[in-house]
């Protein structure tokens, strides 16, 4: 049973799910810090919004956590470097919030081009003053995107259909074809700045996007120019922001966020040029039942290895064809697992090839499964794909990725040849119908083994009767078999078995198959 605790409050919509899963206990409880700090070592995961920080003193005292969810689009409360240093999976709902948000950015946009808020307060206080309400419309303006993530590509279709035009600075958007596909134009800051009518931050908080508008990039704004902001207060500088307000080099700003919520200080008052919201981007109700089932479906995928979306840590792109890739995964894993049972000494150094159109993209995700089985030899119960690449790097293990590896002739191949102290093993393997593992390659022996349960890896002489001769002492040591595939070099010569069992073998039965005269080697391997 998993067991996760959901430490800030979701909607029914995911509670319920989670609840409803036969592999899951769930308790749903606001605790104190202290409180929490002296139960999260009971728990697999904790599902959070933004009321409970994740630190690095939480996720320490919690030796059990495999995964963190976070129901909303940032993850600012969660230390991700000490997640992934845990091998705690972090996952969020970003798609979720995307659509709330870049309404609410359009919404703010309107009414401060409109002076919505002003018109309504003086209309309430029986006042008929139109001629001071005359705005601004967004019909052939240019709007200016700091962002072109999700919510900034929805906000710039949704622009486009008032007549706008668009710019965009990203600096990680690198497909710039793509980007004209959708009719912006990407700019360098400064020049959007210079040229924007209206700009609409869309940016993550960093360390380097912190005070990204400041007082020297509000001074480049085109005069008369309007700012909002629905992603992060702290992007802007907001003592340069009322300055530039007050002094009228900007028409107006529409604020939903702010550096410390609810704001501190006087910094808003006397400035009727601005529109402010108290953080309202996600709030809408169909977004928090959305992302309430998201982040329990989400949770649940993650604890179960069945599904990584949205996981933000894995050390390769998880794609929404997943399904596709997990039995390769699972195939490199069981690759990995077989070469640590097999070695005679600690592994230093893994090369990896991967063929095949249907393995296509997975070089990466094939290495992070191939060092995650091998570890688990060495560390039980505390490698998965998260820190698989760390831990391989702290162990001294390194990988490589291989071309032109001596292996079968398969249309989709997974091979991986390991080095350690005086020798090295090469070890490939498929798919048979897309789903089921095999084992097709052990050093130059082809075979057709399963990589399953308990199993016998012997090497003997190619001689008649030795197939009769293990099984029948197998026989008498309560040893059934299940499955035995074999390989050889030449007729007569060296042969290997991969044998599949239905139990465990006896020590004794290993002695007794070792003084067989016709075994060179035997050992016995378990493959989950």
């Amino acid at each position: 049973m998993y067991r996760i605790l959901i430490a800030d409050e979701i909607l029914p919509e995911g509670s319920d799910l989670l609840r409803a899963a036969p592999d899951a206990e769930v308790d749903d409880l606001r605790l104190t810090r202290a409180e929490l700090l002296d139960r999260i070592s009971a728990y697999d995961a904790v599902i959070t919004r933004s009321g409970t920080p994740m630190d690095a003193e939480l996720i320490a005292r919690g030796p059990r956590l495999k995964v963190l969810g976070r129901a909303g689009l940032s993850l600012d409360n969660v230390d991700l470097a000490a997640a992934t240093d845990h091998g705690l999976m972090v996952t969020h709902t970003p798609e979720a919030y995307s659509l709330s948000a870049a309404e609410h950015t359009l919404a703010l946009l309107l009414a401060l081009c409109r002076q919505i808020p002003a018109a309504d307060a003086s209309l309430r206080r029986g006042e008929w003053t139109r001629e001071q309400f005359t705005g601004a419309q967004l019909h052939g303006k240019t709007l200016g995107l700091v962002g072109l993530g999700r919510v900034g590509r929805l906000v710039a279709a949704r622009a486009q259909a008032f007549g706008m035009a668009v710019l965009a600075y990203d600096p990680y958007t690198t497909d710039e074809t793509a980007v004209r596909r959708r009719g912006v134009t990407l700019a360098p800051l400064d020049e959007l700045l210079a040229q924007a009518d209206f700009v609409s931050l869309h940016a993550e908080l960093t360390p380097e996007t912190r005070h990204l508008l400041g007082a020297a990039e509000l001074a480049r704004l085109k005069p008369g120019a309007r700012l909002i902001n629905c992603a992060r207060g702290e992007l802007v500088d907001e003592a340069a922001l009322a300055e530039a307000l007050r002094a009228g080099r900007l028409a107006g700003a529409a604020l939903d966020v702010f550096a410390h919520e609810p704001p501190a200080g006087d910094w808003l008052r006397g400035l009727p040029n601005v529109v402010v919201t108290p953080h309202l981007g996600a709030s809408t109700r169909e977004t928090q039942r959305e992302a309430s089932a998201q982040i329990a479906r989400q949770v649940l995928g993650a604890l179960r290895g069945t599904d990584y979306t949205n996981v933000v840590n894995l050390p390769f792109p998880v794609t929404a064809d997943f399904a596709r890739a997990r039995p390769y995964l699972e195939l490199a894993e069981r690759i990995g697992l077989l070469q640590a049972q097999l070695a005679d000494d600690l592994i230093a150094s893994v090369e990896v090839e991967v063929k095949g159109a249907d393995t296509l993209g997975l070089v990466k995700a094939v290495a992070v499964a191939l060092l995650k089985g091998l570890l688990s030899q060495r560390l039980p119960g505390t490698v998965n794909y998260v820190n698989a690449p760390l831990l391989a790097h702290q162990h001294g293990v390194a990988i490589t990725q291989a071309r032109g590896l001596e292996t079968a002739d398969y249309a989709n191949l997974i091979s991986c040849r390991v080095h350690w102290a005086g020798g090295q093993r090469l070890i490939a393997g498929t798919l048979f119908g897309g789903a089921e593992s095999r084992i097709v390659q052990l050093d130059a022996f082809r075979m057709d083994a399963r990589p399953q349960g308990q199993a016998l890896i012997m090497h003997s002489r190619d001689v008649p009767g030795v197939i009769g001769i293990v099984g029948t002492l197998l026989y008498q040591y309560g040893v059934n078999i299940a499955e035995w595939r074999l390989g050889r070099d030449t007729p007569g010569g060296t042969a290997v078995s991969f044998i599949n069992l239905d139990s465990v073998v006896p020590p004794e039965s290993l002695v007794a198959l070792r003084a067989l005269p016709q075994v060179v080697d035997v050992r016995t391997v378990w493959l989950a």
